[in-house]
């Protein structure tokens, strides 16, 4: 079984409702990732209010970590205002 990706770097959007995450997986290839936060009324269907992440962006492979961090700025518009002020 593989090792999972190593988690080296992560970032939330101003507003919360976006986060990235930046990892090296055991192959030495570097990926990332988007998660966005959603939240659905379903009450009109006796369902409530579901609030949850789910995955909106998946990167290819990276050779390296400024490789793949490049992408992801060039990518997501809301994650360099992020790492700005990071």
């Amino acid at each position: 079984m593989d090792a999972d990706p190593v988690l080296l770097e992560t970032a939330v959007s101003l507003d919360s409702k976006r986060r990235w995450h930046l990892r090296q997986r055991a192959d030495g290839f570097v990926i990332y990732d988007e998660d966005a936060f959603f939240i659905e009324d379903l009450s009109e269907f006796d369902g409530g209010v579901l609030e949850y992440w789910s995955p909106t962006h998946f990167s290819g492979l990276f050779d390296t970590v400024a490789e793949a961090r490049r992408d992801a700025l060039g990518t997501l518009p809301w994650l360099k205002e992020v790492l700005a002020y990071g």
